[in-house]
């Protein structure tokens, strides 16, 4: 009887980690988009600040990514 719940969970997991990088990936996407649109518009603080979100959402990435292979 244990044994469904553990393939259950284990499913659970890897829907809620798909779930997580499809929202990750939409961020930096998104932070993209309004960096270009910002320049499109001579908005240059906004590029800026769009710009510097997507650099940490990649650097984070990064991080995570090396820390789960090492872990």
């Amino acid at each position: 009887m244990s044994q469904p719940m553990i393939v259950a969970m284990a499913d659970a997991d890897a829907a809620v980690l798909t779930l997580a990088i499809a929202i990750y990936a939409a961020a930096i996407l998104v932070g993209i988009g309004l960096a270009v649109n910002a320049i499109t518009h001579h908005r240059r603080n906004r590029a800026i600040v769009a710009a510097v979100v997507v650099l940490v959402l990649v650097v984070a990435g990064v991080v995570v990514a090396v820390a789960s292979s090492i872990g």
